[in-house]
C-alpha cells in the first residue's frame, strides 16, 4: 500500500469519526465538541482536518494541545444553512 493511499485513508477515517461526533453533539443541540487525535491517527491528517475547520465561516477551533481541540460553531448560522 502506498504512503499516499494510506494517508488518504487515514484522513477519511479521521474525518468520518469527527463528523459523527459533531452530528451527535448537534442532535443534542450542543454547539461545541472536544475532538482528540488518537495515537493511530496520522498527525498530518489531523492538522489538515483542523485547518479545514478553521476555514469555515461559522466555526472556531481552539487548539488545546497537539492532540486536542475544541470545535465550536454558531447555532443560528448552522440552522439557517440547513
Amino acid at each position: 500500500m502506498s504512503a499516499q493511499f494510506k494517508a488518504a485513508a487515514s484522513y477519511q477515517q479521521l474525518t468520518r469519526r469527527i463528523q459523527r461526533q459533531i452530528a451527535r453533539a448537534r442532535d443534542r443541540e450542543q454547539y461545541a465538541v472536544t475532538v482528540y487525535r488518537f495515537d493511530e491517527d496520522d498527525p498530518v491528517a489531523w492538522e489538515r482536518m483542523l485547518n479545514e475547520f478553521e476555514e469555515l465561516e461559522d466555526v472556531s477551533v481552539n487548539r488545546v494541545g497537539a492532540a486536542e481541540a475544541l470545535v465550536t460553531w454558531n447555532a443560528a448560522e448552522t440552522e439557517a444553512a440547513s
